[in-house]
């Protein structure tokens, strides 16, 4: 079970705050946002622990509501069982930025500071997003390795894969290893961590062709 922690976190500051104002309802006090938004991108840099833990697996069957794995492990997922089916292997994937961003932020709501704590819990979920995308990019690293492709990323916790899958996904990618824990309802723990399983093959929808958003009978309720 491979653990990746040497890891930097790319944040493009002019995006948040571009993000920021839109969510605030306009430029207006740019200045003002453009400052919160520097000490939380520093202090989110100086906080955040990224951390990868993943592990691959073979495909041994597909099954109507589900995707069978390894030595018998289910993907409990039509949605993984019909787009991986014909994948010779499933690589699953757990990315975290560890709890001390998280922490903060939860001290600063309580000290009364709400729009630090707003923008910082934002600038974690762009930190998060980062060391997802490194994460992805070993993956594709695999695949070329292979002579082969990726898929785009299936998650659970989604409208066709139930939370609980988080469980087990933590548990074959050692995510101790890494700080995670899985609670009994499947929310990993610190709360800026997802995981996911990407399949390796020659026929499997790619990023370029198509997203996990397609599947998701939420999506419109997405702020997109």
């Amino acid at each position: 079970m491979p653990i990746v922690k040497d890891l930097t976190v790319d944040l493009d500051k002019a995006a948040i705050l571009e993000s920021v104002q839109r969510l605030q309802g306009g430029p207006g006090r740019q200045q003002a946002w453009l400052d919160v938004v520097d000490q939380a991108v520093d202090e989110a840099l100086a906080l955040a622990q990224p951390a990868i833990a993943w592990d691959i697996f073979p495909v041994a069957a597909a099954e109507p509501s589900r995707l069978i794995i390894g030595d018998g492990h289910a993907l409990e997922s039509g949605v993984v069982a019909s787009l991986f089916a014909r994948a010779p292997a499933v690589v699953l994937m757990l990315f975290t930025i560890g709890p001390r961003l998280e922490e903060r932020v939860a001290e600063l709501g309580k000290a009364g500071d709400l729009p630090t704590a707003f923008v910082l819990d934002m600038v974690g979920s762009k930190a998060l997003g980062s060391v997802g995308e490194k994460g992805y990019g070993l993956i594709e690293e695999m695949a070329k390795a292979r002579h082969t492709r990726a898929s785009i990323p299936l998650n659970p916790g989604t409208s066709h894969w139930p939370m609980s899958g988080q469980r087990l996904l933590a548990e074959l990618v050692g995510a101790k290893e890494i700080g995670v824990e899985a609670l009994d309802s499947g929310v990993l723990r610190p709360f800026k961590t997802i995981a996911f399983a990407v399949a390796l093959g020659d026929d499997v929808l790619t990023p370029a062709e198509g997203s996990s958003c397609d599947f998701c009978d939420r999506r419109d309720l997405c702020r997109g």
